[in-house]
């Protein structure tokens, strides 16, 4: 038996061992999380375990980064202070079965103004994007011709769309949950650790101008972990700048009205197991509430 079959027999458990590894993330330790998946995932003595360590974060290549260089260093309009960029599926290829399903990237570029990603650290910008209204830079990117591509995920993205237990019902006190969806759950978490590994070496090989933040994430993919990165050259560069010159002063930010987007309903167990004995087909994971990046975005590939 599998050590995280016990722990997610309640949902208390699987919530704390997945906070622990969201703390891994938003702290930028990305070491420490796969010092945890890759063991969970080689425990598992699975074909899909199998599938997915062979997928090394080397393989996983984020393209178009120097046109995004090009593209903030000749803007110009308000110069750019912050980046988002999310992965994403194609919403209505579910169950097309026989095909391999390549995740897309979005990106938004955003001034300084309505929100001052210039004064602000990985704390707060994670913190900006749990506002209930979501951050303040929502639906005020710059119009800006910039695509990304990522290369690498379509195997292990495309095992975990067709998984068999993307789901674990807990109507009758389990002792302990099912293998294949300990499985479901460490495939996705190794899914995000790639993708954020491979935008973490981007930002550490080329980084952007003057140190500009990336907030990265993944619309309506399990987990929807949110990472801060390259903000340390941004720090760093301060650091030098303080030692003979003074900071410069900050100027108010405009504050504008963001919609908060509509959310959607939680299916419960049994609304599940309904739609299961009426389609006959395994269906999607139940949808969480919309996460900033959703919100943001409204599913807008990028440009």
């Amino acid at each position: 038996m599998h050590e995280l079959q016990t722990r997610f027999a309640t949902l208390e458990g699987e919530q704390a061992w997945e906070a622990h590894l969201r703390a891994l993330f938003e702290t930028g330790d990305l070491d420490g999380a796969s010092a945890i998946l890759e063991p969970a995932l080689a425990a598992l003595d699975s074909d899909f375990a199998a599938q997915a360590l062979r997928v090394r974060p080397e393989d996983v290549v984020l393209s178009g980064w120097e046109e995004l260089v090009e593209a903030i260093e000749s803007h110009e309009g308000e110069p750019i202070a912050g980046v988002a960029m999310a992965l994403a599926n194609e919403a209505d290829r579910a169950f097309e079965k026989g095909q391999s399903h390549h995740p897309f990237m979005m990106l938004g570029l955003y001034p300084d103004a309505p929100f001052r990603f210039s004064a602000a650290d990985t704390a707060e910008l994670i913190a900006e994007t749990r506002a209930e209204d979501g951050p303040g830079w929502a639906g005020h990117d710059e119009d800006i011709e910039v695509y990304l591509d990522l290369e690498g995920l379509d195997r292990i993205n495309t095992a975990l769309i067709h998984h068999k237990q993307r789901h674990f019902f807990r109507d009758d006190t389990p002792a302990q949950a099912p293998l294949r969806y300990v499985e479901y759950v460490l495939g996705c978490w190794w899914r995000a650790l790639l993708y954020h590994q491979a935008v973490a070496a981007e930002c550490a090989m080329h980084g952007l101008p003057g140190g500009i933040p990336v907030v990265a994430g993944m619309v309506d993919m399990r987990p929807e972990i949110v990472m801060v990165h390259g903000i340390g050259a941004r720090t760093q560069q301060r650091a030098d700048r303080a030692e003979v010159t003074p900071a410069a002063p900050i100027i108010a930010a405009d504050f504008i009205q963001v919609k908060t987007a509509e959310e959607v309903k939680e299916l419960t167990g049994a609304d599940l197991r309904k739609r299961v004995a009426e389609t006959g087909q395994e269906v999607e994971a139940a949808p969480e509430r919309r996460g900033f990046i959703a919100r943001l975005f409204g599913r807008r590939a990028a440009r």
